[in-house]
């Protein structure tokens, strides 16, 4: 166990962010505090306070956050029922999360299904129009089309990722930084050599559910999880790098030609629109943007079985 002193205000940066990571990538299993402060190498009290000051809330608190956000995005856009939604969402029993999912919000799940429109979701599109706006007035309504879609299966992926917003306006620093990080993931692809490797883009957070100012919005590269020679030397040479499963099987996937700011705000009214009529139901929350080349992306979206 390291002492406090051990660590550069950079080191405890990335500490506070590994913890925030391994929260996300665990979000249905049981864990507590001390076991994720003992895998940083920190003790309980050091790692409560860092994180605490580096995130802004205390690690428990966002845990809790996290899996009650991500458990309203699954009842806004999967065909879950609220049994499985606890699972998914580490709650132990529907009684559980029902419980703790009216404290925070208000509204049991079944009330909160059938809300039309959310006020964190009117709010971040407002937003985030206004920022995307300058990619100028494109016709996009006739690439957000279901009949372009294209169903495909994909294997079982290792993401290693940098969040690129941690401020106060997640969007704007997200367009602002994403050449920088793109650019960091081509390097390591022509590296390592790995083609078959995706660099994307996306939010580890229920966009229509998550206060705008608490998104956290990611670039990273989706490693194939069979590839174990990469993933050994990613794991030596990228430690500092965020980790995260995106588990495989069925997606649509939707080629687009713009680029992932132009296609932000239709990939979002596209997948809440075809998911409130019944078109497709989501597996989880775990869609995500392509940047294939500078002007041309493809949105991944996770399909749920039972509605195929």
């Amino acid at each position: 166990m390291l002492k406090s002193s051990s660590f550069t205000r950079e080191q405890l940066e990335n500490l506070a962010l590994q913890g925030l990571s391994y929260a996300d990538d665990h979000v249905s299993d049981p864990f507590n505090i001390k076991e994720v402060s003992e895998r940083l190498g920190m003790s309980y009290s050091y790692f409560y306070h860092t994180f605490a000051d580096v995130l802004g809330e205390p690690f428990w608190q966002y845990v809790k956050r996290h899996r009650l956000e991500l458990a309203a995005g699954l009842l806004r856009h999967s065909g879950y029922n609220i049994g499985e939604i606890s699972d998914h969402c580490g709650y132990a029993t529907t009684a559980a999360l029902s419980k703790a999912f009216k404290q925070h919000f208000g509204e049991s799940p079944l009330q909160f299904r059938k809300i039309l429109e959310l006020p964190n979701e009117k709010r971040t599109i407002q937003i985030t129009q206004a920022i995307t706006s300058a990619a100028g007035d494109i016709p996009l309504s006739s690439f957000f089309s279901y009949d372009r879609c294209e169903r495909v299966t994909l294997s079982d992926k290792i993401l290693y990722y940098s969040l690129i917003s941690r401020g106060q306006n997640p969007i704007a620093e997200m367009v602002a930084r994403m050449t920088h990080f793109t650019g960091i993931f081509q390097k390591m692809r022509m590296l390592y050599d790995i083609p078959q490797s995706k660099i994307i883009t996306g939010t580890l957070d229920s966009v229509p559910v998550t206060n705008y100012e608490q998104l956290s919005m990611y670039a990273g590269i989706a490693i194939p999880a069979t590839d174990y020679k990469t993933l050994i030397q990613l794991e030596g040479n990228f430690s500092y790098l965020m980790k995260k499963r995106i588990p495989g099987g069925t997606y649509l996937r939707l080629p687009l030609p713009m680029d992932f700011a132009t296609a932000g705000i239709p990939m979002y009214d596209f997948i809440s629109r075809n998911c409130k009529e019944g078109i497709f139901k989501m597996s989880g929350n775990h869609f995500y943007i392509s940047l294939t080349q500078p002007n041309f992306s493809e949105i991944f979206i996770p399909l749920l079985r039972k509605h195929y």
